[in-house]
């Protein structure tokens, strides 16, 4: 499950829901509070996404141990379980799992099916190998750890998995939306399982201040905006028991599929609509 969710609680907030989003706990006034449940249900529609696309969408790190060929060209071709490959940190190869060649950080080269061609030479044995692989894949979903204000660049961000040098990505703040590109000269640090805050050094400087949690995202908008109606979903309460959708139906509330009545489920279907186009075939 992501650290934080696709979509942050402010983002939401400032999406036209038209939804109450001052009483999600029933008799507690806090504001503070009232986000932290906004931010739990976010998260959960985030984990929804995952699961319509049978892997994370968030940047991650995967080990795999799978089986390839390499080609006449001497070519490693490997095809990986999560997509969008962003990039290649280790792999280990070879026709019996007693003798491996291992190569760090691999000139590795994805095409536009999500194959991977690791060059290995000539001279390596041709036909089917064993692999073990260690890449990056998914889309960059991050925040802020610290505040950054115009002229800055570089921006402090809590989890750096997936992002490259050079790469465009997409602040998020409400009424400072802007796109940032990364310095083509940083060197991302190895992904580990531990998060730490990490600089981000950008190749021009942003043009907006953005607060400490603001949403910084490689992922595309159409599939934001299916976390979105998924949370709408989840969020559209009926005003009455008479009015619930589900009394003779074998639907959930956390499951709202196609349904004819007006409770959401137009959100749900259009949300699996553009999910579906990402999902992971398995």
């Amino acid at each position: 499950m992501a650290a934080t969710p696709y979509v942050t609680a402010e983002e939401f907030r400032a999406h036209p829901t038209y939804l109450d989003l001052d009483t999600l706990r029933s008799g507690i006034m806090d504001p503070d509070a009232q986000t932290a449940e906004l931010t739990n249900v976010l998260l959960m529609a985030s984990a929804w996404a995952d699961t319509v696309c049978n892997q994370p969408l968030g940047a991650h790190r995967v080990d795999l141990s799978t089986q390839g060929r390499i080609d006449y060209d001497g070519h490693l071709v490997l095809f990986p379980s999560d997509r969008p490959v962003l990039s290649v940190a280790a792999v280990s190869y070879g026709s019996t799992l007693s003798r491996m060649t291992y190569q760090a950080a691999p000139a590795a080269r994805v095409d536009t099916n999500q194959t991977i061609y690791i060059p290995v030479g000539r001279t390596a044995v041709r036909g089917r190998v064993w692999a073990d692989i260690t890449y990056t894949a998914g889309w960059v979903s991050t925040v802020l750890t610290d505040t950054a204000g115009p002229g800055d660049t570089f921006l402090t961000v809590g989890d750096a998995t997936g992002i490259l040098p050079g790469a465009r990505y997409r602040l998020w703040s409400p009424g400072a939306e802007e796109t940032v590109t990364v310095s083509p000269a940083w060197t991302p640090p190895a992904v580990t399982a531990a998060l730490t805050a990490v600089t981000v050094p950008l190749a021009a400087p942003i043009v907006h201040a953005h607060t400490s949690g603001a949403g910084l995202s490689g992922m595309p908008a159409d599939m934001r905006l299916a976390v979105i109606n998924y949370t709408i979903a989840q969020l559209m309460r009926p005003d009455t028991a008479a009015e619930d959708s589900y009394p003779d139906t074998s639907l959930s509330p956390g499951t709202r599929q196609q349904d004819s009545r007006k409770d959401g489920s137009g959100l749900v279907a259009e949300a699996e609509r553009i999910l579906n186009s990402y999902a992971r075939r398995m």
